[in-house]
């Protein structure tokens, strides 16, 4: 396992920077650019992978802190109930005492506001609820 996930990838690394020097070095000469050309080249790919990398683990760990206060916000609105969000982004409410599929009553809802982030990707919760609010008036005035 060591082998596989540590020494093939740094002898891979060093293959590919190795032919990337040996290409750069002779378009350099080619072109007669400076000596240290292909090393600053290098240098930026690098840089900009672990800019990129950086820029990526940012953005997880907004979306995690996201979802964790939305699940709070879940919680705390349904206290008596264990709260999962599905991979379609609904929620699925189990109450604690009895273990079955809690169905919430009209009288359930609360005047809650749901934080909005800057893209407005959590408009899409305030939809969620609305159209549950929608169907069950429809369910109720069957």
């Amino acid at each position: 396992m060591f082998v596989e996930f540590v020494i093939v990838p740094i002898a891979g690394c060093l293959l590919f920077l190795t032919a990337a020097w040996r290409a750069l070095s002779a378009l350099g000469a080619a072109l007669h650019w400076s000596s240290w050309v292909p090393a600053a080249v290098i240098a930026g790919g690098a840089a900009t992978l672990l800019g990129l990398g950086l820029l990526h683990s940012l953005r997880e760990d907004v979306r995690m802190r996201r979802e964790r206060r939305e699940q709070a916000a879940m919680e705390q609105r349904y206290p008596g109930c264990h709260v999962l969000r599905l991979s379609n982004g609904n929620w699925f409410l189990t109450e604690r005492s009895t273990g079955r599929e809690y169905q919430p009553t009209e009288e359930a809802h609360h005047s809650f506001t749901l934080g909005s982030t800057r893209d407005g990707s959590s408009g899409w919760l305030q939809q969620i609820s609305e159209d549950l609010r929608a169907s069950e008036k429809s369910r109720s005035s069957r």
